[in-house]
């Protein structure tokens, strides 16, 4: 259940950043420092790791990349576009994370190996595991990158934060990718076109499992 804890992380990182030092312990003890943590702090600022700082680290250690458009983590090289006025905060071995200040958080999510092999139904299902009141504006199926994808646009609430979540699941060639945004009710549409545009550029290039 990697990938559900990856995920769950990724929400509630934003609802830490909502909460401020009054976040309950059901979100708190998701906050990972090596994450997303530091980047919702007041203003996004990071007291003593920069974005670029973090970048910096994880390729000096032989990590993953992004260069020019292009992520690749050893096993998969895949085409993902910087939105257009996002900051792109963290890089890691199956994460890539773009914030905005006011816009909220868009994360691609890469899972090669640590998944069940059950329908993609199921797989949407689990990343909703542990929030509340939801309210489902959309749930539809499209095609992304030549594949079908679910497609599902949610209202709820995660520690009692009320939160929208976006999220496009694609299967292909051996693994599953989590195309997401997080974001406050009052921010969904606004900043709704910056993932629209990466989930229309999104393109798996090369699979290499056998080498990861």
């Amino acid at each position: 259940m990697k990938r559900v804890a990856r995920a769950r992380r990724f929400c509630c990182d934003y609802v830490m950043y909502q909460l401020g030092k009054g976040a309950r312990s059901e979100c708190r003890s998701w906050a990972v420092m090596r994450h997303l943590r530091a980047v919702w702090l007041k203003n996004y600022k990071l007291p003593a790791w920069s974005p670029a700082a973090l970048l910096a680290l994880a390729l000096g250690c032989g990590g993953p990349s992004y260069k020019r458009g292009i992520y690749d983590n050893g096993m998969v090289r895949l085409r993902v576009l910087e939105p257009m006025g996002w900051e792109r905060v963290e890089i890691s071995d199956n994460q890539l994370v773009f914030n905005h200040p006011k816009l909220g958080s868009i994360s691609l999510l890469t899972t090669c190996k640590d998944y069940e092999d059950v329908p993609e139904q199921a797989l949407m299902n689990q990343l909703l595991m542990g929030t509340r009141e939801r309210n489902y504006r959309l749930e539809e199926t499209i095609t992304v990158d030549g594949r079908g994808a679910l497609h599902d646009i949610v209202d709820l609430e995660l520690d009692g934060v009320p939160v929208t979540l976006e999220v496009f699941l694609v299967k292909k060639d051996g693994c599953v990718y989590d195309i997401s945004r997080v974001s406050s009710r009052s921010a969904f549409e606004p900043g709704r076109d910056a993932l629209l545009s990466l989930v229309r550029g999104f393109h798996v290039v090369a699979t290499r499992l056998d080498e990861g």
